[in-house]
């Protein structure tokens, strides 16, 4: 009952994802990407306030990046990302 409805839930990880290897390819594209304009500006104007469309804007895009990690290799570009956001937001 209980326990077999949780099981279902979890996110398969890894080779049992189904990720390709293109998948994962594109979606580090996707993260550096968003590193780039975080850290250079175009994602980053005005991310020093939590309270901004900027910070809102940037912080969406990683975790909507982050529902598609499935490695340890995409979650380590997830992490640096989150930390660039966090230490622009803490500038403030």
């Amino acid at each position: 009952g209980d326990r077999r409805a949780k099981r279902s839930r979890r996110v398969k990880v890894m080779e049992q994802s189904g990720q390709t290897d293109a998948d994962r390819r594109e979606l580090r594209r996707r993260q550096r990407e968003l590193q780039r304009e975080i850290a250079l500006g175009s994602a980053g104007d005005g991310i020093e306030d939590p309270g901004s469309v900027a910070f809102t804007k940037a912080r969406d895009r990683n975790n909507e990046l982050w529902d598609k990690v499935r490695y340890t290799r995409e979650a380590v570009l997830d992490g640096d990302n989150l930390e660039l956001i966090t230490a622009r937001a803490a500038r403030q």
